[in-house]
């Protein structure tokens, strides 16, 4: 699967400078749109979320409250946009407008794309036209970019990049991201998101130095062996070396006992399929997607 489009959930933040500078690096390695979505929540939402409510209905709010917001909304926009320009430039991406957009292909472009919706609202529709969708993660626990990661996940059909936070970012933006040409580990346990992980990896895969397959053992050990030769079959087909590595099944450790092995491994990525089972139970009752979307100070591919 080639990647063209590649869109990035951007609010203009600091935190989110990694998840920036990293797709960028794609739509240059790739030739790719870079489409940087930066969404304003509408201003009537604000009386609703915050419980203004009058005989049970939503008000409007102070006037002046919703200019305050309106224009903190416009100043951050403009934020977002400057950091976008700078940061193609950097990378020598080129920028255009949304509204300037040609029929161009083959080259690396950086889109800046401004829109006034809720993120539920206007992340399906523009992510199932992308090939890939990069969500910066900011910390353990936070409810908003995790909000945009299960949308991803479960409203388009796309592959998720999740990009932690790190405070070590280089501060002249290399060519090639660690990500398209590091160490790759792939967690697998014969599911159906781990397939479609794994197939949605391999444009990234066939790029990677070194990969690693962390096994999750099934509780039927009968299979085991042909199990684990279909894959490395499979693997070799696509002309993927790669060293697998076993790990017992244990509801309770599996996700820890994964991102244990891929940090043993120095594995700058991680491949995974998220939420093999009810998403809401997972987060919940906790569960291997869970804990790596918690932990992983890696990059993370997902697919559903």
């Amino acid at each position: 699967m080639p990647i063209k489009s590649i869109l990035c959930a951007y609010g203009g933040v600091a935190f989110e400078q990694n998840a920036l500078d990293t797709t960028l690096s794609l739509a240059g390695f790739f030739q790719a749109e870079a489409r940087f979505l930066h969404i304003s929540v509408p201003l009537n939402v604000y009386p609703e979320l915050y419980g203004i409510t009058l005989y049970g209905q939503a008000v409007s709010g102070d006037v002046g409250v919703l200019d305050s917001i309106a224009e903190a909304n416009e100043e951050q926009r403009k934020i977002a946009q400057t950091a976008v320009i700078s940061a193609a430039r950097a990378h020598g991406v080129a920028f255009s407008r949304k509204d300037c957009l040609g029929t161009t292909t083959g080259t690396a472009m950086a889109v800046f794309c401004p829109v006034t919706a809720r993120l539920k609202d206007c992340l399906p529709q523009a992510g199932r036209l992308a090939d890939l969708i990069v969500i910066p993660r900011e910390r353990a626990n936070a409810v908003t970019d995790l909000e945009a990661v299960l949308c991803g996940l479960f409203d388009t059909g796309r592959p998720v990049l999740v990009v932690p936070f790190t405070d070590t970012a280089s501060a002249v933006p290399t060519a090639k991201s660690p990500f398209v040409t590091g160490k790759a580990a792939i967690a697998w346990d014969g599911s159906l998101p781990a397939a479609r992980a794994l197939y949605n990896a391999l444009p990234f895969l066939r790029r990677a130095k070194q990969i690693e397959v962390i096994c999750v053992r099934h509780a039927h050990a009968d299979a085991e062996a042909d199990y684990h030769g279909d894959l490395s079959h499979w693997l070799d087909l696509h002309e993927l070396p790669a060293h697998i590595h076993r790990i017992d099944r244990e509801a309770t450790t599996v996700g820890a006992a994964i991102l244990d092995r891929a940090e043993t491994f120095e594995a700058e990525w991680l491949v995974m399929g998220a939420y093999g089972h009810s998403h809401v139970g997972e987060m919940i009752l906790g569960g291997a997607t869970n804990y790596v979307l918690k932990h992983s100070r890696m990059p993370l591919l997902l697919s559903h």
